[in-house]
């Protein structure tokens, strides 16, 4: 049977364009071992964005994994540093789709994950931190043919990886396969992805987010004047989080920054609802069930989001790198290679100490070939 293509340029959107209204939307996600993923990740998921399009293969670009820890390595040395591999952490990729839910959609038609977030929980240490992914990120996607059989991986923005799919399973596993490449290998436990008509449901149930706007989104909403203090309710919110091209500069990283400080609020005001109520845990999965596809149980996710309420929030990580406009005229992203590594370093290992760093010298000076 023979294979079939689509144009890749139908479905992008031109890095300088001028479109009034964007054509993005939003996601959700839960957590799987930790209630401060559930508020992170909810408070996450609810931050979707917009801005579709879809890259062809790549000429050769500059490769960011060559010094990253991989999955492989219980330790590794860095500027005389030894790094052990964490052994009690749970990883979530949350998603935003630029899509509202549908049942099925067509070949190639599921839309982007245009909201990356990586939520690490840490039983250890009781942190949950999050690490934040340009969608316009460059690295290594698997791309899939019409019956779901695998080709080459090419080179492309990691937020095109979900389209290959069929916007449910197989779009998320592509998806955190890329983020896996994009970091080395590392292993990611759970996933969790919310159609962007799953946005508003979330802002309420949280009682809707205050906010001074920043940006001028009265085209959209009138009410959403520059300088205005209002709180979003209802779609206000999907305006606020995902609106890019005709907001401001337009930029993708101006609409991040955006999301980062609106996450914030949410999940302070998901945290004192937790904090009062187990059963919102319960709510709040329920009401936006419909909007999400996950590979966690209800059950599994409700539980250890109320045994990990406690657990303390870390800053955010976003690595710095370089926007370059493509070849054909697209918006991509490259990370900063030394900031991606001590990203992977952060979330992903801990400092041996100097005594315990002697010791491991000691037990494995037999064994060489254990020593990274």
């Amino acid at each position: 049977m023979n294979e079939v293509f689509w144009n890749p340029r139908a479905f992008r959107t031109k890095a300088r364009s001028s479109d009034p209204v964007e054509e993005t939307r939003t996601k959700n996600k839960t957590v799987f071992h930790a209630v401060v993923a559930l508020l992170a990740v909810l408070a996450v998921v609810l931050v979707l964005y917009g801005g579709g399009r879809w890259l062809e293969k790549r000429a050769e670009k500059p490769e960011t994994r060559t010094q990253l820890p991989q999955a492989d390595q219980e330790t590794v040395e860095v500027d005389g540093v030894t790094y052990r591999k964490k052994s009690r952490l749970t990883t979530i990729l949350v998603m935003g789709v630029d899509h509202d839910t549908q049942d099925s959609y067509e070949y190639r038609k599921a839309g982007q994950a245009d909201f990356l977030r990586l939520v690490v929980l840490d039983d250890a240490d009781k942190t949950v931190q999050q690490l934040q992914i340009d969608r316009d990120t460059m690295t290594s996607v698997t791309v899939l043919g019409l019956l779901g059989d695998r080709y080459e991986p090419v080179t492309e923005q990691i937020c095109l990886g979900y389209a290959f799919g069929d916007g449910r399973q197989t779009s998320c596993e592509v998806t955190v396969e890329a983020v896996e490449n994009l970091l080395g290998g590392q292993e990611i436990d759970q996933y969790l992805a919310m159609g962007l008509d799953g946005i508003s449901t979330l802002n309420d149930l949280a009682g809707g987010v205050t906010v001074t706007l920043e940006d001028d989104f009265s085209a959209i909403d009138p009410a959403m004047t520059r300088g205005t203090t209002l709180t979003l309710h209802g779609d206000q919110a999907e305006t606020y989080v995902r609106s890019r091209r005709s907001i401001g500069v337009g930029t993708n990283e101006a609409r991040m920054a955006r999301q980062e400080s609106y996450i914030r609020q949410l999940s302070v005001q998901l945290d004192e609802k937790l904090q009062k109520d187990q059963n919102f845990a319960v709510d709040a999965y329920d009401a936006l069930q419909p909007y999400l596809t996950t590979s966690m149980a209800k059950g599994q996710l409700v539980n250890e989001a109320w045994a990990a309420k406690d657990y303390t929030r870390l800053d955010t990580i976003k690595p710095d790198g370089t926007y370059q406009v493509g070849e054909d005229g697209f918006m991509e992203f490259y990370p900063d290679a030394d900031a991606l590594q001590q990203a992977v370093l952060q979330l992903f290992y801990e400092k041996l100490n100097k005594r315990a760093q002697d010791t491991f010298r000691i037990k494995t000076l037999s064994k060489p070939r254990e020593l990274v």
